[in-house]
C-alpha cells in the first residue's frame, strides 16, 4: 500500500488466504526470478549493515512456505507438483543468499514444523525438507516455529494467546534437535519466562530460546543483575519488570489494526522516549488519594508513591484487583492472575496507605484534604439495559463466573459487546458442561477480538458443542422458550427450549458519581478519571492511564505530561478538571 494506490499480493497460486480475502497474483517465472534476486540483494544489505547472521523465512504461510505446502501450491510447472518441484523456490532462494553472503555471516532458516492443516505439511514432511536443503549445503541454525497464515485455527497458534498455556509447542524444536543434533535449534512461542526457557535448554529441546512478547513486556528480562538465572527478584522501580500474560491485546491486536504495537502490562512500549522524559521530570510532592483498587487504581497509586507523593488508596471491596478478579476465574483467561499477583506485589512493596472495605464519599474525600484525587472507580453493567425476559433469570457475566451453577443445564449468552467478556463466559460455562447458545446481534461472534485468537476460539467453541447464532435478536416466548429472530432478512426464528438462564453481556457504564459529587462539593484540587471510570474498555487502557496519571502528578511542565497522555495509537488517558 502506498498513498492511495493498492497493490495486490503475490502467491504460489490464486488461492486467497481466507474466504472473502483478495485473490493474489499467481507468480510467473519472471516474478520468481525477481524474488530470488531480491533475496540475494537483501542478504548483501544485511552483511553490509554489519549483522552477524540472517534467516531465510520458510514458514508461517508466507511466500516460500506457500510453495512448499501441498495445500497452497497447486502449480503444474517446475515449481509445483512433486516434492522436488515444491522445494525448488526455497532451494534457489537459499542458494542465492549463500552466494551473496559468501561465508561472511551465518545463514539459517525459519520453519513451520507443522501447518496444522488437513493435507498440509507435518513434522515428518518438514524434517524431509530440511534434509533435502542440507544436501545443497550447510545451514547454521534452524529456527523452528509452526502454523500457516491462513484463515483457520492454524493461524491462532502462530502467536498463541494465554488459552494455550506456557510453551505449548516445545515438542517441535525438540524433534528437530533430535533429528539434527549438529545444528543449533532455536525455539519460540509462549516461552513466558526465564525458568521455562532454561528448562527447555536443560531438557535438550533446543539450543536457543526466543523471548519476543516476554521481552516486550519486560525489556530487562535477560539483562538483570546476575543474568538470566537470577530470576525475578528485582526492586520495584518506576520502570517495572512485568511478565507477559499473552493477552495479545497491545501486540497482536495492534498488528492486525496496522498501528504501532504497545503492551498491556508495559505501558511504555512504543512511547519510550516520552516515558523516560516523564519519569525523569521533577515532581512537586502532593497529597494524593486514589479511589478504586483495580489495575488503574493500583498503577496510579504505586506510580505516585514512586514519585515521592503521600498516597492513600481506598476501595469499597475487601480485596484489591477490581475487574481482574472475575476474569481470572474464566477458562483460558487464568494468566490475568499473573498480572494481578504482580500488581499486588508492587502495592505491598510500596509505601501506599491501603484502606479496603471503605466506600469513599465526597465528604470523606474532602475530609482527608488531598491535593489530587484519582478516580479509578471502574464500570458496571448498565441495569437500565437489562433485558426483560419473563420468569427466566437474567444474569451478568460476573455472576456465572463466580458460580457457573446459576446457568443451569442450558443457558443463552446474549452478547452485545463482541469482546472477551462474552466469549470468556461462553468458554467457561461450556467447559463446566453447560449447554450454551451464544446469540449475537452483530454479523460475527467475538467481533472485537483479534483474529489471531478468534479463529482458535471458534474451533474450541465448536468442539465444546456451543451453538452460535449471529445477526440474531433474542425474544422470550414463555416457559423457558426463546426465539432467536433474524436481525436482517425474513428467515424463520430459531427456537431454543428449556432455557434455565440468560447471561446478558452488555455495554457497561462508567462509575462517575463521585467525580460529579466532588465537583458539586467544590473540590479545588486536581481531579482525574482513569480506566473504566473514564470509559469502559480493557485492562490495557486501565494500566496505561493509571500509570500515566500517577507519573505526571506534580510535574509542572505540561509538555512532559502531554508526551505520555497523547491519544495515540488509542484513547489513553482520562479527563481532568480543577
Amino acid at each position: 500500500h502506498s498513498g492511495d494506490d493498492h497493490y495486490g499480493s503475490m502467491g504460489a497460486g490464486p488461492t486467497p488466504w481466507a474466504t472473502g480475502a483478495h485473490v493474489p497474483h499467481a507468480m510467473n517465472l519472471h516474478d520468481i526470478r525477481t524474488v530470488v534476486q531480491g533475496f540475494a540483494d537483501a542478504a548483501r544489505r544485511v552483511v553490509a549493515a554489519g549483522f552477524d547472521g540472517m534467516e531465510v523465512h520458510l514458514g508461517h504461510g508466507h511466500l516460500i512456505q506457500q510453495f512448499l505446502s501441498p495445500v497452497t501450491n497447486q502449480r503444474t510447472d517446475a515449481y509445483g507438483g512433486s516434492f522436488e518441484g515444491r522445494l525448488r523456490l526455497a532451494r534457489e532462494c537459499i542458494a542465492a543468499v549463500r552466494a551473496a553472503v559468501d561465508g561472511r555471516a551465518a545463514v539459517g532458516v525459519r520453519l513451520s514444523a507443522d501447518e496444522f492443516l488437513p493435507g498440509g505439511l507435518t513434522p515428518d514432511d518438514t524434517v524431509e525438507i530440511v534434509r533435502a536443503l542440507l544436501d545443497d549445503g550447510p545451514l547454521d541454525f534452524l529456527h523452528v516455529s509452526h502454523a500457516a497464515y491462513i484463515g483457520a485455527a492454524s493461524l491462532a497458534t502462530q502467536m498463541a494467546d494465554m488459552s494455550w498455556g506456557t510453551a505449548p509447542f516445545r515438542a517441535y524444536p525438540a524433534r528437530f534437535s533430535s533429528e539434527f543434533p549438529d545444528i543449533p535449534v532455536l525455539a519460540v512461542c509462549r516461552i513466558d519466562d526465564l525458568e521455562t526457557g532454561q528448562d527447555m535448554l536443560d531438557a535438550g529441546d533446543a539450543d536457543l530460546v526466543g523471548f519476543a512478547r516476554a521481552h516486550i513486556a519486560d525489556p530487562s528480562l535477560a539483562s538483570r543483575p546476575g543474568g538470566p538465572a537470577a530470576g525475578r527478584a528485582l526492586p520495584i522501580t518506576p520502570v517495572r519488570a512485568r511478565s507477559c500474560i499473552a493477552c495479545n491485546q497491545g501486540c497482536n491486536a495492534n498488528l492486525e489494526a496496522i498501528v504501532p504495537i504497545t503492551c498491556t502490562v508495559n505501558p511504555s512500549v512504543g512511547r519510550e522516549r516520552a516515558w523516560d522524559a516523564a519519569l525523569s521530570a521533577p515532581a512537586t510532592a502532593r497529597r494524593v488519594l486514589v479511589v478504586g483498587a483495580g489495575p488503574a487504581g493500583i498503577e496510579a497509586a504505586v506510580s505516585a508513591d514512586l514519585r515521592g507523593h503521600d498516597v492513600r488508596l481506598v476501595d469499597a471491596r475487601d480485596a484489591v484487583g477490581g475487574g481482574i478478579r472475575p476474569i481470572v476465574r474464566a477458562h483460558g483467561r487464568e494468566r490475568f492472575g499473573v498480572l494481578l499477583d504482580e500488581l499486588e506485589a508492587e502495592l505491598s512493596g510500596s509505601s501506599v496507605d491501603v484502606v479496603l472495605g471503605t466506600p469513599a464519599t465526597a465528604a470523606e474525600v474532602l475530609d482527608w484534604r488531598p491535593d489530587v484525587v484519582v478516580l479509578a472507580t471502574g464500570a458496571a453493567p448498565d441495569d437500565t439495559t437489562r433485558m426483560p425476559l419473563g420468569d427466566t433469570p437474567v444474569l451478568d457475566a460476573v455472576d456465572v463466573l463466580a458460580d457457573p451453577s446459576l446457568a443451569g443445564r442450558r443457558c443463552i449468552v446474549y452478547d452485545e459487546t463482541g469482546t472477551w467478556e462474552g466469549s470468556s463466559v461462553v468458554s467457561h460455562l461450556a467447559g463446566t458442561g453447560v449447554d450454551v447458545h451464544l446469540v449475537s446481534p452483530t454479523a460475527a461472534y467475538a467481533g472485537q477480538i483479534t483474529i489471531y485468537s478468534r479463529l482458535a476460539l471458534g474451533e474450541r467453541l465448536t468442539e465444546a458443542g456451543v451453538a452460535i447464532h449471529t445477526l440474531g435478536r433474542l425474544a422470550a416466548a414463555g416457559d423457558g422458550r426463546f426465539e432467536v429472530r433474524p436481525a436482517v432478512g425474513s428467515a424463520a426464528p430459531v427456537v431454543i427450549d428449556d432455557v434455565d438462564a440468560v447471561v446478558h453481556v452488555r455495554p457497561a457504564r462508567a462509575r462517575t458519581e463521585l467525580f460529579d459529587d466532588l465537583e458539586r462539593a467544590g473540590f479545588t484540587g486536581d481531579l482525574h478519571l482513569v480506566g473504566d471510570a473514564f470509559a469502559p474498555r480493557t485492562v490495557q487502557e486501565a494500566v496505561y492511564e493509571g500509570r500515566a496519571a500517577g507519573t505526571v502528578i506534580g510535574v509542572e511542565d505540561p509538555a512532559v505530561a502531554r508526551g505520555i497522555r497523547a491519544r495515540d495509537p488509542y484513547a489513553l488517558t482520562g479527563a481532568s478538571a480543577s
